[in-house]
């Protein structure tokens, strides 16, 4: 037998594996159903939220820059039952998500907005902390700053962790999964920002109801 047969023999298997494996998408293991309580909030009952977050950091893992904010918050919906998809088990008014003190490279100062409504997907189990695997899809938002901006589109994973009086939502920014479009301007050309630049998303959210008695939210899957 060949070196290269010998080669083709001990790869194929291998390389296969890795190919499901990477086929394999985070809904496939998704929980049947989940519940979502919110206090004293009844089921079937509409709970509006906020969420003040920090640690803001969109790093586009293209160019090699980022641009940091002190803090962000933004506002959503749930509906109280159980037995519930864990698609769009929330939504998020992007249009009003806030973004404070965005700094990016070269010291520009950005104004990031958001546009649409973006759902918040439940797409794992919830594990032994409290912690369910999600993502945000359908996020629309646009930067920007002296000589440079932009917009991105896409969707981030994280994780919903269940709280005593308030949820957290984490986004760890490990993917990048936002894709800029409409890059114009001279400061974006010297900072190397440009169409197709995949942009990773970093926050932690604080996730409290807008009534009181409605916290805090959690969410659990069922088998």
């Amino acid at each position: 037998m060949s070196n290269m047969s010998k080669l083709a023999r001990f790869t194929v298997v291998p390389v296969a594996a890795v190919a499901a494996i990477g086929l394999a998408s985070p809904a496939a293991f998704a929980a049947s159903s989940y519940n979502l309580s919110a206090g004293s909030a009844a089921a079937g009952s509409t709970v509006a939220f906020g969420a003040q977050g920090t640690g803001i950091v969109f790093n586009d893992e293209t160019a090699g820059t980022s641009v940091t904010c002190t803090g962000s918050s933004i506002t959503g919906s749930a509906v109280a039952g159980e037995g519930l998809s864990g698609t769009g088990i929330a939504t998020l008014d992007g249009a009003g998500v806030s973004f404070t003190d965005c700094t990016g490279p070269a010291g520009i100062e950005f104004t990031i907005t958001g546009s649409g409504t973006w759902s918040l997907d439940a797409t794992g189990d919830t594990d032994a902390n409290g912690s369910t695997a999600g993502t945000i899809s359908g996020i629309s938002a646009s930067a920007s700053g002296s000589g440079c901006s932009f917009d991105a589109t896409g969707s981030v994973a994280g994780a919903y962790a269940n709280g005593d009086s308030s949820g957290t939502l984490t986004l760890p920014g490990s993917e990048p999964t936002l894709t800029l479009s409409n890059v114009s301007g001279f400061m974006c050309a010297t900072a190397g920002i440009a169409n197709g630049d995949q942009v990773s998303f970093a926050a932690t959210y604080v996730v409290t109801a807008n009534d009181a008695a409605n916290n805090p939210i959690q969410v659990t899957s069922n088998p």
